[in-house]
């Protein structure tokens, strides 16, 4: 008994650091260079027939953890001590890279399910919040360069642009399996968030769509998560429509 354990403890050990050499999972944070290895590692180096890493697999569910970590944007972007428009660049490498990382992770089987479900769904999520920051950045840098307004009002409605993509792909909520829960969860948090830090904006074209997908959707939490969205951008419209 006491040699299978230890046969059991010596492969886990290797697994482990096996995952280890691949990924830079000991880091505390992330950055974009190192999210650029791990696309590169996935893209390029995953043996045929091998799964990418998985939630459910100990051996690899720290790779994923580490991925939809917001702590390793955080680190930089949200480091009022480094400039500011040495952190609105180094948000656009982020972006990318974590964007082809999620674009890996959203294969589809014989049966239109997503593949990797569980990890998609958190990675659409993380990416949610990590936009935030990258256009909040984004127009305060264009704002303490100049009085760009037009392009910061652009730039809003860009990142509502990408909240109504959010939106309309619920209507693959299916693909998702039960991992569809997730969705619903991540919109309660994120699009108040958006709310909270793009305040001026224009949420109409986000209202209709969120009417449109409330009676499309049959996931729970989504369901919910579109009632307190309603509620908070008809709550917007009323303001906007009291006179002055």
């Amino acid at each position: 008994m006491s040699k299978s354990w230890s046969l059991i403890t010596v492969m886990s050990c290797a697994m482990l650091f096996a995952c280890e050499s691949r990924f830079p999972v000991e880091k505390r944070f992330w950055t974009p260079d190192d999210y650029e290895e791990v696309w590169n590692e996935l893209n390029y180096n995953t043996p045929k027939g091998e799964e990418y890493p998985r939630f459910s697999n100990p051996e690899t569910a720290e790779v994923v953890r580490k991925i939809v970590d917001p702590r390793n944007y955080e680190a930089i972007l949200e480091d009022s001590e480094l400039g500011l428009n040495y952190r609105s660049e180094v948000s656009q490498e982020f972006f990318e890279h974590i964007k082809y990382i999620m674009d890996l992770y959203g294969g589809m089987d014989v049966q239109d399910k997503f593949i990797y479900a569980e990890e998609l769904a958190e990675m659409r999520t993380f990416f949610l919040g990590f936009q935030i920051v990258y256009f909040r950045l984004g127009n305060e840098n264009i704002a303490s360069q100049s009085d760009d307004r037009n392009t910061i009002r652009r730039n809003e409605q860009t990142i509502i642009g990408n909240f109504n993509s959010y939106l309309e792909g619920l209507r693959r909520e299916r693909a998702y399996g039960p991992y569809a829960a997730n969705l619903g969860e991540g919109m309660t948090t994120h699009f108040t968030k958006l709310i909270e830090t793009f305040p001026n904006a224009n949420y109409k074209g986000m209202l209709s769509t969120a009417k449109a997908m409330q009676g499309k959707v049959e996931t729970p939490e989504i369901e919910k998560a579109l009632s307190g969205l309603i509620g908070k951008l008809e709550s917007i419209q009323s303001k906007d429509a009291d006179p002055v």
